[in-house]
């Protein structure tokens, strides 16, 4: 519970912060739902800019760093109070003012510049937020929070930057990117590494398990953060407190959001959850009263979002164009020029230590060809009229081999799903339902883009397809919450056409013209319905049990990480068949060095990982394996771990045969725990013939 309560807290705190930046009001609430957003900017100033000045660059360093930008930043803006009323000079009445009255009354001046007004939101805005939240945590934690550790084989990458960060005090790039624990050498010139370094400091922090820091932001940070940004974006364009709170609440129910994690991605999932907090930012900045401010903002907030999950900005811009077009607010060309410019120069400024790797990125964007290549229909199929798109929970995903349309909950959601999605474009019609136009338009331009990056392979396609590496379900969960809020507007579509209609057929009832009541109910009634229906057992379950099946499950795997932890040598390491059985979270979460790291890219030099295959394929006494006791010896091999009972699905091919195991002169048994066992290596195995001998 510490580390995830302090894990938020890092996350949240720094950003957070800014909000005194500006005045109290929407402004400062809008910076706010910002706040992971701008956090990880400040993280990204840091880890950027302390190695070039040669400082300290650890994970804690960085806090440190994160802090003091932020109090700097309110410093400053006190200072130079633009947009602000100035406090007024006044005398006593009884003549001219001395040199002394004169001091005194400046000194008040500029402590009155440095006073923290808040201003404390609705009662209604509260619980709007509220309960939403309080609901979307603990539907989280049920999927979720009962895990070891995060499921998907990615997870496992990103725990091990986030140890290599802990490891060697280092944030940067080039730590964290390595081959392994022992002789390693650089596998990828770029990584947005922000999220990491976030979860490094609350470890350090709390002294807790990196598996719990990266949990919390799936089960908290990220959904929170989407709450936020969603309440504001409808409660900016003039929705109720209800309608915003419901259209806040549905993307927890409606469309992918926890699937997203499936694979291991978390940032995969807070990444477009804090892109609507962005888009907020930045159609303020140019259409609001405090353009520069506001456009630093974004740029920091941008920045950080490309160093943890780079291609959401794309949601950003097509979402802050939508609301800019909205907002009830003179837009002067000025004022816009400016917020532009200051969200330039602050994304670059953050982002100038990164920009040559990424903008090569050394292979990092190679695309796959597109999966329906030249076929138009099934792309368009794919992407608009394939039911499993709308299914509640958005799993399994469309044209996945798991149709689950057999159970009673599922089709009634899909249903209703899918009734208020067609009504949804009633939105372009009824002016209540302007709040619900940015989202439609981005709706409309993913989906677009995403059936033509389906089919063609054009070079524009391949080029933009590149950023997500041309895997479909990537660009499905960075618009997840589309589905969800597009959803409550066809709710209220629906319940509005039946008030326009009731008022005109029902004499009685013409005073309900402008009544708000039938959008309220029609969208508290969605979000009632939905959440019930995903309650039920047979909703979550089968979407439980495939984060089950993609995580480590039992005692038995504590107790070998626990073992290992403690006879593991100093400068020893432990084998294991990479991801394949789970292990690698003896090192995330226990610190057992470890042979397999990240692998290179085709551009580095894969000799390193080839040799570790190599003596990996020698203890395991593969018929294949050529003999490699000096690389053995080189790595520091000292246990080798197989088994479990349990693998990583999705292709992941054994690297060993048990019977070929067993009779190895090369390890010998030491430890079992259930179906895992650990082997130690023997003289065998390490013995050494240097070439030409």
């Amino acid at each position: 519970m510490i580390t995830t309560l302090v894990a938020l807290a890092v996350a949240v705190v720094p950003g957070a912060l800014l909000g005194f930046v500006v005045p109290p009001g929407r402004y400062r609430w809008a910076v706010w739902a910002s706040a992971p957003a701008l956090t990880l900017g400040l993280t990204t100033v840091a880890m950027g800019w302390l190695p070039k000045l040669g400082l300290p660059e650890s994970a804690t360093a960085v806090l440190v760093v994160e802090l003091l930008l932020a109090v700097a930043a309110i410093v400053v803006s006190r200072l130079f109070p633009a947009g602000l009323v100035p406090a007024e000079r006044r005398s006593d009445g009884d003549g001219p003012q001395t040199a002394e009255t004169s001091a005194t009354t400046g000194r008040a001046a500029l402590l009155t510049r440095f006073r923290l007004p808040m201003v404390r939101p609705r009662w209604v805005d509260m619980i709007g937020v509220g309960v939403p939240a309080v609901v979307s945590v603990a539907y989280g934690w049920v999927l979720l929070g009962r895990l070891i550790a995060p499921p998907g084989w990615d997870a496992m990458n990103h725990g091990y930057f986030t140890r290599r960060i802990l490891d060697l005090g280092s944030a940067t790039i080039a730590s964290a990117c390595s081959t392994g624990s022992t002789e390693s050498t650089l596998t990828c010139s770029f990584y947005p590494l922000a999220t990491n370094v976030s979860w490094a400091q609350a470890v350090e922090l709390s002294g807790g398990r990196i598996s719990t820091a990266m949990t919390a932001w799936s089960i908290l940070v990220g959904p929170l953060t989407l709450i936020a940004g969603v309440y504001a974006c409808v409660r900016l364009l003039g929705g109720r407190p209800v309608v915003a709170s419901a259209a806040a609440l549905a993307p927890t129910f409606i469309g992918p959001l926890w699937y997203s994690v499936v694979t291991g991605r978390i940032t995969q999932q807070t990444g477009p959850a804090m892109a609507v907090g962005i888009a907020l930012l930045a159609a303020l900045a140019l259409r609001g009263r405090h353009p520069v401010r506001l456009g630093l903002l974004t740029g920091l907030a941008g920045a950080g979002l490309v160093m943890s999950h780079t291609y959401d900005v794309l949601v950003v811009a097509v979402l802050a164009v939508g609301l800019l077009v909205l907002i009830r607010q003179r837009m002067t060309v000025r004022s816009a020029a400016a917020g532009a410019a200051a969200g330039v120069i602050g994304g670059i400024a953050a982002l100038a230590p990164f920009l040559g790797p990424l903008t090569s990125a050394n292979g990092e964007r190679d695309s796959n060809q597109p999966a329906l290549l030249g076929q138009l229909g099934e792309a368009f199929e794919y992407w608009v009229t394939d039911q499993q798109r709308y299914v509640l929970l958005g799993f399994p995903q469309p044209g996945g081999a798991d149709y689950q349309l057999s159970v009673p909950s599922i089709r009634v959601g899909l249903v209703i799903t899918i009734a208020c999605l067609l009504a949804s474009p009633l939105s372009l019609v009824f002016r209540q339902l302007r709040w619900a136009r940015p989202w439609l338009l981005t709706g409309v331009v993913f989906t677009a883009i995403g059936v033509w990056t389906t089919y063609s392979d054009s070079a524009p396609a391949m080029l933009l397809s590149g950023l997500w590496y041309g895997v479909r379900e990537r660009l499905r969960s960075m618009i997840f919450p589309v589905y969800g809020v597009v959803a409550v507007a066809g709710a209220v579509a629906i319940g509005l056409a039946v008030q326009w209609l009731v008022t005109r057929l029902v004499t009685r009832a013409r005073s309900w013209r402008e009544s708000t009541v039938p959008a309220a109910v029609a969208a508290g009634l969605l979000v009632l319905v939905v959440a019930g229906l995903s309650a039920l057992p047979a909703t979550w379950h089968p979407l439980r049990g495939e984060f089950k099946r993609r995580a480590p499950v039992g005692e038995d795997y504590v107790r070998t990480y626990e073992w290992l932890a403690k006879n593991t040598p100093p400068g020893k390491v432990v084998a294991y068949d990479r991801h394949r059985q789970f292990m690698t979270w003896s090192y995330v979460d226990y610190g057992v060095p470890v042979l397999f790291g990240l692998p290179p890219l085709p551009v580095f030099d894969v000799q390193n990982y080839d040799r570790r295959w190599n003596a990996w394929n020698w203890l395991v006494n593969d018929e294949a394996a050529t003999p490699a006791g000096c690389d053995v010896n080189r790595f520091g091999i000292e246990y080798v771990v197989v088994g479990g009972g349990r693998y990583m699905p999705g292709g992941w091919e054994r690297h060993y045969t048990p019977d070929l195991i067993k009779v190895s002169s090369r390890l010998t048994l030491v430890r079992q725990f259930g179906k895992i066992d650990i082997y130690q290596v023997t003289d065998q195995g390490r013995a050494c013939t240097p070439p030409g001998s």
